[in-house]
């Protein structure tokens, strides 16, 4: 069986005039992430001051919609579309 990788995902508050929102995912402290939705859960709950502080090192005291937990694979997909996004944003000539 693969293991799982899971990621806290901070949403922000907030849509630019595109539709796009704004998003910070975290990395796990140990290990860089984690392995099952329960572990990723328990440690936002658990842990909320580092996560406020690092959102606030990105972003500053913008408030925050949600903190949700992620798959990996559903990551690797919103990356490559916001990689489609760019490219095809970028002039060819």
């Amino acid at each position: 069986m693969i293991a799982e990788a899971w990621f806290a995902v901070a949403v922000m508050l907030g849509v630019h005039n595109n539709g796009m929102q704004d998003i910070l995912i975290f990395k796990q402290p140990e290990h860089g992430h984690f392995h099952s939705v329960e572990e990723c859960k328990t440690f936002v709950q658990e842990n909320p001051a580092p996560l406020v502080k690092t959102i606030w090192k990105f972003y500053g005291q913008r408030p925050v919609e949600r903190v949700i937990c992620v798959n990996e694979d559903v990551i690797n997909q919103f990356i490559a579309q916001q990689n489609k996004i760019l490219l095809d944003r970028i002039p060819i000539y």
